[in-house]
């Protein structure tokens, strides 16, 4: 419901049709039934006190079912030139409860992770690579805080883009094949594990993603070499005659590429490793474009 409006505002724009930006009442309702700490649950429902819309008593998290979700309150407000503060406020009010609540460090070397929270308030030690899209997002929320990035809390934010964005990395440097599962868990003496429940990957980009805004934003050559590694293990073995495959098992290299590629492999994947790589993109994410969730750049509303 939380990610279609970048898009629709843009058709409402283009067309002059009005009825498209009615996709927007969503983030009305949510700023209303959004909890204090500001981390929405899954599940939204109809049907309350006089029709209204409440939030289920469910799971919070930055993965699957929810991410795309914080990821456009940052994104909208910049699309609207940076003058509809509910998005900002709604994203800044989030990111504290990502800090005050899920925020994690693994055992023995301290790797930041944001950990899903269930119902009843107990946290589930584990991070999807979908949340890794934090990395990138913390950053641009940094760089456009309208309090400067010397703000506390724009450093607090730029801190934690860095540290989730080194643990992602690390999701796929431990492995056999130097690629991320779908998720990993945090549990035990050793930081992070690979669950046998989901030992897959299927070409996500949120990753790479991460590496391309820090890339852009702070100068680091680091995320290009990070980048270059990623690209490696890729070409290696989700390679195929016409195309790239999932893998089954991230830890067994011998393993061929299953006969699946997703969409988004060549939307996103592809596409934030080649503007990783590419000096004189016309891309500007601080002043001129939007990328939507499917890496679609949107320019910038300036009236």
């Amino acid at each position: 419901a939380a990610t279609q409006q970048i898009e629709y505002r843009y058709l409402a724009k283009a067309t002059g049709k009005e009825d498209y930006k009615k996709s927007e009442k969503v983030f009305d309702i949510l700023d209303k039934i959004t909890p204090e700490d500001g981390l929405l649950f899954e599940k939204l429902k109809e049907g309350g006190e006089n029709g209204a819309s409440f939030i289920t008593a469910s799971k919070s998290s930055f993965g699957a079912m929810g991410d795309s979700a914080y990821e456009y309150m940052i994104k909208l407000w910049l699309q609207g030139g940076r003058k509809e503060e509910m998005y900002r406020k709604m994203w800044d009010k989030a990111m504290n409860g990502v800090h005050e609540q899920l925020l994690q460090k693994s055992t023995p070397n301290g790797l930041t992770y944001i950990a899903d929270r269930l119902n009843g308030g107990r946290l589930d030690h584990k991070m999807d690579h979908l949340a890794c899209f934090m990395g990138g997002s913390l950053a641009l929320g940094a760089y456009t805080d309208p309090s400067g990035i010397d703000s506390s809390r724009a450093k607090r934010d730029l801190k934690t883009a860095k540290a989730l964005t080194y643990t992602c990395y690390q999701m796929y440097a431990r492995t056999q094949t130097g690629i991320s599962p779908e998720f990993v868990q945090f549990r035990g003496g050793n930081d992070f594990k690979v669950p046998s429940s989901a030992p897959f990957y299927i070409l996500r980009p949120e990753v790479v993603e991460a590496f391309y805004y820090l890339s852009v934003l702070t100068g680091d050559p680091i995320y290009r070499e990070w980048g270059w590694e990623v690209f490696q293990s890729i070409e290696k073995y989700c390679k195929t005659e016409y195309g790239y495959g999932s893998l089954h098992d991230v830890n067994e290299p011998s393993m061929k590429p299953e006969d699946r590629m997703e969409s988004f492999f060549l939307a996103e994947t592809l596409k934030y490793l080649y503007l990783l790589f590419d000096p004189d993109s016309e891309i500007d994410i601080l002043n001129k474009h939007v990328f939507n969730t499917e890496a679609h750049p949107f320019k910038i509303f300036n009236n």
